[in-house]
């Protein structure tokens, strides 16, 4: 089965996602770690949450992989037939044709993709919005606040000085910029841009 969460930033998406995979290598379970290229936040194939939880990718995929083919060649490393578990970080940046492909294979396998629904504009990614139409399970993680105290529904890019930016490239990587981050906002305050009570 092909399962998304979804949830803003600061909901701690990949702290449950290393979690779940720490349960599953508990039980001995054969679990893959993958992550997209595109995300470099704390290295090529480091998988990290803001939490401080970490672990490393065992696959990085470029959005001209094939994930199928990654898998097996995976598996004939690690001397397994095959894996039991998929679990993808930042499901965001995956392409479209990926997504088609782990709905495929999610036949006979259970992948969990975590990531975000929409972009700092209020736009889908073209993995999110692939997700929401191929998922059999899908799942808003909760625990994302706006400043306010109600629920976070927007990603939101914002500038040094705290400024909500609504205009831009769809993906900038906050860690390679430092003169930008992202927050949740509720709807109401992305729409006024208005980051922080003042």
């Amino acid at each position: 089965m092909l399962h998304f969460y979804y949830g803003v930033m600061g909901s701690s998406k990949t702290a449950q996602l290393l979690m779940q995979r720490y349960n599953y290598q508990q039980l001995g379970l054969k679990v893959a770690l993958i992550k997209p290229a595109i995300d470099t936040r704390a290295g090529a194939n480091k998988v990290y949450s803001r939490a401080g939880l970490e672990a490393k990718a065992e696959i990085v995929l470029e959005p001209h992989h094939s994930v199928r083919e990654q898998l097996s060649w995976l598996a004939v490393q690690n001397a397994f037939t095959d894996y039991q578990y998929v679990l993808v970080d930042e499901a965001q940046f995956l392409s479209e044709d990926q997504v088609q492909e782990m709905a495929d294979m999610a036949m006979h396998l259970e992948i969990f993709c975590y990531g975000l629904k929409t972009d700092f504009m209020g736009n889908f990614f073209p993995g999110s919005a692939a997700l929401l139409r191929l998922a059999e399970d899908i799942w808003e993680v909760p625990g994302g606040l706006c400043w306010c105290g109600r629920k976070a529904t927007m990603n939101t890019r914002i500038d040094a000085d705290g400024r909500v930016i609504k205009q831009g490239a769809q993906v900038l990587i906050d860690d390679h910029l430092k003169d930008i981050r992202y927050i949740g906002l509720c709807y109401a305050h992305w729409r006024q841009g208005k980051s922080r009570a003042d």
